[in-house]
């Protein structure tokens, strides 16, 4: 619920991961646990998840569903973790801003006149706005560093 409370304010999140409930409810009947148990996960767009796109904000590659997790994503859900959204990046990610063609601006959850950065823009959002605990980016050129300290976080 908190998620959507800040994507409607910041446009943080592309999709929602249908099955996440279920993935729960497996885990409760499991005897290992995971260090990471029950724990909801976001996913920043590039980052494969079964039956989603992962866009890196191109159109050229909406309609690609990817047929299987991948292994940072297998990783979390062996450990407990439950993936539940994919958030937003620049076209191609190489952008210190956060923002593309197909789902547009994520704004800074902190002043909404300024950007939340990028290329990990949509994770930074969503976690200063208070709607994920932890989430999985990638960081070649300030990629988490650039967001986290737009965000107000470390």
């Amino acid at each position: 619920g908190k998620a959507l409370e800040v994507n409607r304010e910041v446009n943080c999140v592309i999709d929602f991961i249908h099955g996440c409930e279920d993935q729960l409810q497996k885990l409760k009947k499991q005897k290992e646990k995971g260090l990471l148990y029950g724990i909801p996960v976001s996913i920043k767009d590039h980052i494969d998840c079964k039956g989603h796109v992962s866009s890196g904000g191109m159109v050229k590659l909406l309609g690609q569903v990817k047929e299987e997790d991948s292994v940072i994503v297998q990783v979390l859900k062996s450990q407990g973790a439950i993936p539940f959204v994919k958030t937003n990046i620049p076209q191609t990610m190489i952008n210190y801003d956060c923002s593309n063609l197909i789902f547009g601006q994520t704004l800074n959850p902190l002043n909404h006149q300024k950007t939340s950065g990028g290329s990990s823009g949509g994770e930074g959002a969503l976690i200063a706005g208070g709607g994920s605990l932890l989430g999985i980016g990638s960081d070649v050129a300030g990629s988490i560093r650039l967001p986290s300290s737009f965000c107000g976080l470390c």
